[in-house]
């Protein structure tokens, strides 16, 4: 199989994590060109990793790692955010990782060798990254209720 192929069927799920990684589909698609431009000019990386689409992510995540302003994490600006948007927030490694194994469906050992990291970091990113997003999504809760009845249950 060539590298052409062997690479071609990954792209779909490599553009569905650049999306969610970036939080734009225009941001995400030129990260991906830029990782296929640089396996184009240097395909020795497909050979190298354990499959095909570790190499694809690796070669992704060194591009987008590269880019000094995606290790910074956005700054909350709007507490009535869908949860979905407030993934931008979580710090930019944590997130990579909870991507990687949630979304993308990785093992452990395959999100660890993209991220360049062992199993025991990686599975503290992912922890770190839940917390990050348990704190994005907390929220208080006022019920008011005029049934006197209701009202004595709650």
């Amino acid at each position: 199989m060539s590298t052409a192929q062997a690479v071609t069927q990954h792209l779909p799920f490599l553009r569905r994590y650049a999306r969610a990684l970036t939080g734009s589909q225009q941001s995400g698609d030129a990260y991906v060109t830029a990782a296929l431009e640089a396996l184009v000019a240097d395909q020795s990386v497909v050979a190298k990793a354990p499959s095909p689409r570790v190499a694809l992510y690796q070669l992704f995540t060194k591009i987008w790692n590269s880019v000094d302003i995606n290790g910074q994490s956005e700054p909350t600006l709007d507490p009535k955010m869908p949860v979905e948007q407030r993934l931008g927030h979580i710090t930019p490694l944590p997130r990579q990782a909870f991507l990687l194994v949630a979304l993308e469906g990785f093992s452990e050992e395959d999100a660890a060798a993209i991220l360049d990291v062992d199993v025991r970091q990686l599975r503290s990113l992912v922890e770190q990254s839940g917390r990050e997003l348990a704190a994005e999504i907390a929220t208080d809760v006022l019920i008011i209720e005029d049934e006197t009845f209701i009202a004595m249950d709650l």
